[in-house]
């Protein structure tokens, strides 16, 4: 790291520092060249540090680089590098995160469909990703977090409001949805006064 005489620092790679003569004057266009570099590795180490923990889409990248006050060209020239590098790639990303949120949270493809939009991810990598997510596997699941919602309670009216209002918003296709509400209704126990009618005997 480096520190002009007015206050500024910039981290700059041991190679670059040392060609930098202490009190040496530096121009405005060597000043602009540093500062260039310090945002690169600065953001490029933003960039690899949230790679290392998950995988992200290339506007997730974008967008923390854009907060940590990155120009754009430093910005692209990042976003660029690690995709040429492959570790941000949208498709893979978008496997990976229909793979893992319909298994472990058990989200449906409406839900899935709407947070990989509002990752950037595009529309054909988006299709290409959920193209896996079948409708019978739908179906399981859904019935699956049905049956885990009325195991420790009364199927009534209320719980199939309930179980209907879940699956919708965690994506589910609404003909999915109103086939388990209709099975949970006609599972519901029947009321005090909800008996059958009865014919009298006959006298």
């Amino acid at each position: 790291m480096i520190r002009l005489s007015g206050g500024r620092f910039f981290a700059l790679p041991e190679e670059a520092a040392a060609a930098l003569a202490v009190g040496a004057e530096l121009s405005d266009e060597e000043i602009e060249r540093l500062a260039g570099l310090d945002a690169y590795l600065r953001g490029r180490d933003k960039a690899l540090r949230m790679l290392a923990i998950r995988g992200r889409s290339r506007r997730e990248i974008d967008d923390a680089l854009r907060a940590l006050g990155v120009g754009d060209a430093v910005r692209r020239g990042i976003v660029s590098e690690l995709e040429e590098k492959g570790l941000i790639d949208d498709a893979r990303f978008a496997r990976e995160f229909v793979s893992v949120k319909k298994d472990v949270r058990r989200m449906g493809p409406h839900r899935l469909r709407a947070d990989l939009k509002k990752l950037g991810v595009g529309r054909t990598d988006l299709e290409d990703a959920l193209a896996s997510f079948g409708a019978d596997e739908q179906e399981r699941l859904a019935r699956a977090l049905a049956e885990r919602a009325t195991r420790s309670g009364t199927i009534d009216e209320k719980m199939v409001r309930r179980v209907a209002s879940m699956l919708t918003r965690k994506g589910f296709d609404y003909g999915v949805v109103n086939r388990i509400a209709a099975d949970l209704a006609r599972r519901m126990e029947r009321g005090p006064d909800d008996t059958e009618w009865a014919a009298p005997d006959d006298m």
